[in-house]
């Protein structure tokens, strides 16, 4: 029989278990479609090839934005601990950075207003904000401490000072102790006396310091006053606009502001920057307590304001009511024996201790107003008698200490560490001591020669004796003016050096203009001696060779002077420049 032609099972053999059974059933895989064949194509069946993650396809609800919200907000371990410890270092440091810059910031704040007092000396028995409005208003008074403007902003200096001023005069505050005056209407020397807020106050009670600081604040906001005449603000105080852009009866069309700026109000909402300057004068004037010499410079500077407004008359009575407040500094027996309070002419006989600086000042300014209006008749013997009072005034055994300290950053510092609070300075004198002589005084005695000189020369005529005269005081005012720059305190101060130097610059001026004018006429007598005629025949006699020699000479002489006058101005530009350029590169100028 043949064998059954049935189809013998081929035998499985039972694979041995490698791995562990799982404790869930198996997800059947599902292979990749391109890789994947139907089981008719394959010759024995075999398990999937192996599917790896990066060849798997994504699925569509991965694709989702919820799959990349969800991978965003899943953050590792590593990633939590490293973002924990980045915080903590930043609120660490920003703390320690925080602390440090408001320390730094306060000790700076301290550093400078340290600073500021040393450089401008406050009393100490002001309140602090007092203090610090005032320290402002001197640091604003400096050109190169406003870096947006680069010059002095009167306006704000104005506002700086009128802060410390009411608090001195508030009775609740720094002014304790103050009474206020009502002495009747007080008219002024123009006769005018509406608008002026003329009260005075009693301060008597008041210590030295006090009154010092309160009559610097006065005076300082009658300079910003008389500089901020005409100037306008509005409500609000943010802006201000000078005099140029406003109209007024003496601007009947003002200029258009500069692009960037807002428009000048309505006149209806214009308010005046400052007060009238005088107001301030005056009020030094009708208080009670101040000295000699704060009257007196008060009287002075409103003055000189009436003389730049051309209002000669009225100057003139302020210059008299001056040196009325000089005289009234001596005892009554000595007053009329020190000058003529008429002709304002200082006696020859008077005792030195009668003749004190404030009297030299006040009379020496109403000589310069009598020259100014061209009443030299009166100026002339003035300026002869203070001069014979400088000259035969007794030495000064020592200089005036100044009344600034060492601002200096070292000084400062030590300052601050050992919290000690830097003394006021000395105060300045009163007005009533004598006068004394000291080599500083070089420079004025020359600019007394140069106006004696001028004069002279002015009403010499044809008088060559006299010209000659003018010429030897204009000559020697030179000379004063140039060894005067030789002296140290003068040289190490810019100041009070450039007051020598145009002292020294309008004696050259004055001199080349006297030997121009001598040249002139020795040119003009050689011409009528060549021109023929008697005159000419006479020189012809008598030669001409002197006369040619002494017109050369004098040339000579003009050519020099004038040299000298161009070397010197030359000089003192250079010296500006160089001082602006070492200011405004230094952050803070004291």
């Amino acid at each position: 029989m043949r064998p059954s032609q049935m189809p013998i099972p081929r035998i499985q053999l039972v694979r041995q278990i490698l791995r562990p059974p799982a404790a869930y059933p198996p997800k059947p895989s599902i292979p990749r479609p391109f890789s994947h064949r139907p089981p008719r194509f394959l010759v024995s069946h075999a398990t999937p090839r192996p599917q790896l993650p990066f060849l798997s396809p994504i699925s569509e609800s991965l694709s989702s934005g919820h799959y990349r919200l969800a991978h965003f907000i899943t953050i590792s371990d590593r990633s939590k601990k490293f973002i924990k410890d980045t915080a903590k270092q930043t609120v660490k440091w920003t703390a320690i950075i925080w602390v440090f810059t408001t320390c730094f910031s306060i000790a700076s704040m301290g550093f400078l207003s340290e600073r500021q007092e040393r450089a401008f000396p406050s009393p100490h028995e002001w309140s602090l904000y007092t203090r610090i409005k005032f320290r402002r208003g001197k640091w604003y008074e400096v050109p190169e401490n406003d870096e947006e403007y680069g010059f002095t902003n009167w306006a704000k200096l104005y506002a700086e000072y009128a802060h410390a001023l009411r608090r001195l005069e508030n009775p609740s505050k720094d002014g304790h102790g103050i009474k206020e005056l009502d002495e009747g209407e007080f008219v002024l020397p123009d006769g005018s006396k509406a608008g002026l807020d003329l009260k005075g106050f009693d301060f008597t009670e008041k210590s030295e310091e006090w009154r010092q600081g309160y009559w610097e604040v006065l005076m300082g906001m009658g300079r910003a006053a008389e500089r901020t005449e005409g100037w306008v603000t509005d409500r609000r105080k943010r802006s201000f606009w000078t005099n140029e852009f406003v109209e007024s009866p003496s601007n009947p069309r003002p200029k258009a502001p500069p692009p960037g700026t807002p428009p000048v109000p309505p006149k209806e909402k214009q308010i005046p920057i400052s007060e009238p300057a005088e107001t301030f004068w005056l009020r030094i004037l009708t208080s009670k307590g101040f000295t000699t010499s704060q009257r007196m410079e008060a009287a002075l500077a409103y003055g000189d304001h009436l003389s730049y407004k051309k209002l000669s008359d009225s100057a003139e009575e302020m210059y008299r009511w001056a040196l009325d407040i000089a005289i009234s500094g001596l005892p009554p027996s000595a007053q009329k024996a020190s000058i003529d309070q008429k002709t304002a002419v200082l006696n020859a006989k008077a005792p030195k201790e009668t003749i004190t600086q404030s009297i030299v000042q006040a009379a020496t300014s109403l000589a310069i107003h009598f020259a100014s209006k061209g009443d030299i008749s009166s100026a002339l013997p003035i300026f002869v008698s203070v001069l014979r009072a400088r000259l035969s005034a007794d030495l000064s055994p020592n200089t005036q200490s100044s009344r600034r300290f060492d601002s200096s950053i070292t000084a400062t510092l030590m300052g601050m560490l050992t919290f000690s609070e830097a003394p006021y300075p000395p105060l300045p004198p009163t007005g009533n001591e004598p006068l004394l002589r000291s080599p500083e005084d070089m420079c004025d005695e020359a600019a007394l020669k140069n106006y004696i000189g001028e004069i002279l020369f002015t009403t010499a005529g044809s008088s060559i004796s006299q010209r000659t005269q003018a010429l030897n005081w204009i000559r020697e005012a030179v000379s004063n003016a140039k060894a005067a720059q030789s002296i140290d305190s003068i040289s190490a101060e810019l100041t009070r050096k450039r007051k020598c130097q145009v002292c020294e610059e309008v004696g050259l001026e004055n001199w080349g203009k006297i030997m121009t004018f001598l040249a002139a006429d020795a040119k003009e007598q050689l011409d009528r001696v060549h021109s023929g005629g008697l005159t000419g025949k006479i020189g012809k006699i008598w030669g001409t060779k002197e006369l040619e020699q002494k017109a050369q000479d004098l040339e000579d002489e003009e050519w020099g002077v004038m040299m000298r006058l161009s070397k010197l101005r030359k000089k003192m530009l250079t010296e500006d420049w160089d001082d602006r350029e070492r200011k405004f590169g230094r952050i803070f100028v004291f």
